[in-house]
Parts: C-alpha cells; sequence; structure tokens
C-alpha cells in the first residue's frame, strides 16, 4: 500500500494513544518500514534552513520525529539501532535552531547516547575481529565490495551475524558523532569515546577499498573471458 502525504497528515493530528489503532486500521498486514521513514522525513524537513517552518513548527516537528522514532521502535517496527540513528539525525538537524526547549526525554542527548550503548550488541573484542573478517574478504574477493553500478552478486560482503552488527554500529557511530560534544555526562562521553576510537579500526581504509575497485576494474577490462567464469 503506497504512503501518501494524506497518511503523514493523518497519522500527526493523531494523540499518542489513537496510534496504534489507526495504523492497524491503515496498515493491516503491519506497518511497513519505508511508512516510518516518510514520515520522519517529513518531520525532518521542516527542520531544513530552507524550510519555510515557524520557530514554533519547527520544534514542533522536532519533538514529533523524536516521539515517532521511539514509538515505532517500542512497536518493533523500527531495530532499536534505527530508532537512534534517526532520532540522533534529527538532532543533529535541531543543532540549527535556537531556543528549543522541552524536548521528550527520549531526545535528551545523554538518553539517546545511553540507549545507542545499550544497542551495541558486540563487546569491543567482538566488533574487531568482525572487522578483520570483512576486511580480509574485501582484501582477497573483489566481487565483496560496492561500487557503484556493480551488480548485486558483486554487492555483498559477507553478511556474518557479526558483520551485521559491525554494521549497524558503525551506522549508530556516525550518527552520534555530531552530538558527542554536546554530553553532559563524563562516562557517557568516556564510553562512547571508546567506540569512536575502535570505529577507526573498523572501516576497509580507502586505501585497500581503492585496491580492490582497482583490480576489479582491471579485470573487468579484460574482456568479457573475466564475465564468464
Amino acid at each position: 500500500m503506497d504512503v501518501t502525504q494524506r497518511d503523514f497528515l493523518d497519522f500527526c493530528a493523531l494523540d499518542i494513544g489513537e496510534r496504534n489503532g489507526w495504523l492497524q486500521a491503515r496498515f493491516p498486514g503491519g506497518t511497513p518500514a519505508h511508512w516510518w521513514f516518510f514520515v520522519i522525513e517529513s518531520l525532518e524537513s521542516q527542520l531544513s534552513r530552507f524550510s519555510e517552518a515557524s520557530p514554533e513548527e519547527r520544534e514542533q516537528a522536532l519533538r514529533r520525529g523524536i516521539e515517532t522514532a521511539a514509538f515505532a521502535a517500542s512497536r518493533g517496527d523500527l531495530s532499536a539501532a534505527t530508532g537512534v540513528v534517526l532520532t540522533a539525525g534529527l538532532l543533529v538537524r535541531a543543532t540549527l535552531l535556537k531556543g528549543v526547549v522541552e524536548l521528550p526525554i527520549e531526545g535528551e542527548v545523554d538518553n539517546v547516547i545511553r540507549s545507542a550503548l545499550d544497542v551495541i550488541s558486540l563487546s569491543p573484542a567482538a566488533a574487531l575481529a568482525a572487522a578483520d573478517r570483512r576486511r580480509e574478504e574485501a582484501r582477497n574477493l573483489e566481487e565483496s565490495v560496492h561500487w557503484s553500478g556493480v551488480s548485486t552478486a558483486r554487492n555483498v560482503l559477507p553478511e556474518d551475524e557479526g558483520i551485521v552488527r559491525l554494521v549497524e554500529i558503525e551506522e549508530i557511530l556516525a550518527a552520534l558523532r555530531p552530538l558527542s560534544g554536546l554530553t553532559v555526562d563524563s562516562d557517557l562521553r568516556l564510553r562512547i569515546g571508546v567506540w569512536f576510537t575502535l570505529g577507526e579500526r573498523f572501516g576497509l581504509g580507502d586505501a585497500a577499498s581503492g585496491e580492490v575497485i582497482r583490480r576489479w576494474k582491471e579485470k573487468e577490462g579484460d574482456g568479457e573471458s573475466d564475465h564468464s567464469r
């Protein structure tokens, strides 16, 4: 079922207590993830410096976006990690606003970071081990590295559980980094700082990734025989 602007307006007009019933009627088979992305992105767009929304409308959009991300995650329609990433994205946009007050508790920066730390499902050692496996795969198998225009078969890194969780952690860290300087709790700043430091060791690195891409492109240029293997 398509998502429409009318859906967005109807949903935003609901009280929190009315939302579950409305969603059940609108999406009997379950609310699709793309619906939630549409709603939150629509609210986030009102936080743009180019938006014509008034300061009051921007503040309302921020509050609604944060509440919606938490609500969707509480229903299981979005993962807890995705809820954190979306909330962080809203807060980053909100740094452009002045005088925003009375955020939902889920939107306070320290609470967002606490939620992120709770969501991270690998130990530092397990995360580094997953990064090593991914790095080794990229060194040895050119088709495991994403490159624009590459077919799906060449697009997919090995999705063992650890690597899936590692990618989730990387998305969380990328979303939180712009907010890290706003942390009030020194212990939280230290704990998330450890993960930021680890995150620098997760990536393939531009040199390694570029070398894999270069070798793949050279093979592609050797002729059709390479495609037939």
